[in-house]
């Protein structure tokens, strides 16, 4: 999931997709009424009928469909790609720290070139609440 106005990606690691896990998600992520924009891929139909989304706006990419307007799904579909390539540097995970490598890349890419000062900064801030 991509927040369209911070830009922020949310990436975790799931077993199995489907509608059911796509409609807990925005409940937990959503804090009110959402505009959702996804690509053509099944887990996506109803998508209005859940009480948060007011709005589903679908790019078909299977009838060669990209972007409709300020439609699209790019942003979402770029940070995935590059997730691939970050995996690979490790040479093989266990499915068991799988999220953790997940996690760690949505953090850098949530957080830019800067992400180092920021992680020092969290790390500093969770040091002072535990004492």
């Amino acid at each position: 999931m991509v927040e369209r106005g911070t830009r922020k990606s949310i990436l975790v690691v799931e077993k199995n997709l489907s509608k059911d896990l796509i409609h807990q998600k925005i409940e937990k992520r959503s804090k009110g009424p959402v505009k959702a924009f996804t690509n053509d891929y099944t887990i996506y139909i109803n998508l209005k009928k859940h009480p948060l989304v007011k709005e589903h706006q679908v790019i078909n990419h299977s009838e060669k469909e990209y972007a409709e307007g300020d439609n699209h799904v790019n942003n979402a579909e770029n940070k995935h790609s590059l997730l691939r390539p970050y995996l690979n540097i490790f040479r093989g995970l266990s499915k068991k720290n799988l999220n953790t490598y997940v996690k760690f890349f949505q953090f850098i890419f949530n957080n830019g070139i800067k992400w180092i000062e920021k992680a020092l900064n969290l790390a500093c801030t969770c040091t002072e609440i535990r004492r």
